[in-house]
């Protein structure tokens, strides 16, 4: 088989044989993010852009426009009306990602113009299904500098852990949503009513793939540090570059595996339900 022939060949990991550990989750999701990284990666990169675009005009563009305050956005609100928008755009590309890594978990060939007709056609419910999914740990990554500058870093860290749990009851949503064609609320109740049994071992998964993804983080901060100090306060300008380049590069690759674990999540999650209810996949 050629490689040709190897990129197109579906990989097949649905419906799962057997309830899985979270490490099998894991390691069944890595098999998922490395057969459909290549083809989630115009849907990724546009994404990560999207997101990165308030931070590249300010970082770029606005700085003729800051205030004296030092803020980048003049008129009040417009950093939060910003994101928002940012945040209505992702989310038809989240659901390309989702469906794309559906359809290769099943055996099925992507089709684009599906992917696209789809995402398009549920954007205003999977609006609602992805605030429901992602709202928590997103509203905690906005009040993160309140809570920084409230308690030590060490501090933060060790509560971090249990104020995350939360998650773990809703983020099944947006898998519920794209996979099962589900509405927004049977997805959010699917979701919290699949994770109540379960939510230990949904949190060890995404704790583990968080743990993962700020490894990257954490490296392309070290570089910047470096960068920093080998050239001083005058390339700051190349700096930022670098740093942002490297940011759009991870978040490139680190979106499509979070939601091929959520995928793989999901579908286990379902099938211990199943298994415990005695009913038949």
């Amino acid at each position: 088989m050629n490689r040709a022939q190897l990129m197109d060949a579906p990989v097949g990991l649905l419906p799962l044989p057997r309830p899985l550990m979270t490490a099998e989750v894991l390691d069944a999701a890595f098999r998922l993010f490395r057969a459909g990284i290549f083809r989630c990666l115009p849907y990724s990169g546009l994404a990560v852009l999207v997101i990165e675009l308030p931070k590249l005009y300010a970082t770029f563009f606005a700085a003729s426009y800051a205030s004296p305050g030092g803020g980048i956005y003049v008129f009040p609100h417009v950093e939060i009306v910003s994101y928002l928008v940012v945040f209505l755009f992702i989310v038809p590309l989240l659901g390309a990602i989702t469906l794309r890594l559906d359809a290769l978990a099943r055996g099925v060939r992507p089709r684009f113009r599906t992917e696209i007709f789809t995402a398009m056609k549920r954007w205003p419910a999977a609006v609602f299904a992805t605030a429901f999914a992602l709202g928590f740990p997103a509203t905690l990554w906005w009040l993160r500098p309140a809570l920084m500058n409230s308690m030590p870093t060490e501090a933060l860290m060790f509560v971090a852990v249990p104020v995350l749990w939360p998650t773990a009851l809703f983020v099944l949503a947006m898998p519920a949503f794209w996979s099962d064609r589900l509405n927004p609320f049977a997805a959010g109740v699917q979701a919290v009513r699949l994770a109540m049994r379960q939510s230990w071992r949904l949190f060890g998964a995404i704790l583990a793939t968080l743990t993962m993804v700020m490894v990257f983080i954490v490296l392309s901060a070290v570089i910047i540090g470096m960068m920093s100090t080998l050239f001083g306060r005058a390339d700051l300008f190349l700096i930022a570059t670098v740093a942002s380049m490297l940011y759009l590069v991870i978040g490139a690759f680190g979106v499509p595996f979070v939601l091929a674990v959520l995928i793989v999540a999901y579908q286990n999650s379902k099938l211990r339900d199943q298994v415990r209810r005695g009913v038949s996949a």
